[in-house]
């Protein structure tokens, strides 16, 4: 997995249906080793997918390797799919209904620009305090 690939098949979206989720499981590049284990520079694989494993359950590194120290990958990976699935339904599911909500989107848009234009208003304000202007007319 890898965020900087420009390949889609890389990673792992935020979006990506469970098939979609599913099928890149399948293709990840694992090694001949039996058992999981982390910090093995020869299995950077191994340490990334476990890693991966580690956040989305929040289990300690030391639950991991109890849990996957004996796992060949054919066991690991559906462990892994459906860990990153449930992780990833709720944000999808309300993903679902924000975009269904354009009033609620609008209201978002207007709150961020009504909270720019202020920002934008008081740096301005400040810049021609500082040239010598007064509400952007010159004092004389």
């Amino acid at each position: 997995m890898s965020k900087s690939d420009p390949s889609d098949q890389s990673r792992i979206n935020l979006l990506d249906s469970p098939d979609s989720i599913s099928m890149k499981i399948k293709r990840c590049k694992t090694d001949s080793f039996i058992g999981m284990e982390f910090d093995n520079p020869e299995r950077p694989e191994c340490n990334n997918l476990l890693s991966m494993y580690q956040v989305i359950t929040d289990k300690t590194k030391e639950e991991v390797i109890e849990e996957c120290k004996d796992l060949s990958w054919g066991q690991f990976k559906p462990l892994l799919t459906d860990a990153l699935i449930s992780h990833l339904e709720p944000i999808q599911k309300r993903y679902t209904e924000i975009v269904a909500d354009a009033a609620y989107i609008d209201k978002i848009l207007a709150d961020g620009r009504q909270r720019a234009n202020e920002i934008a208003q008081g740096t301005l304000n400040n810049a021609y305090q500082a040239m010598g202007f007064l509400h952007g007319r010159p004092v004389l």
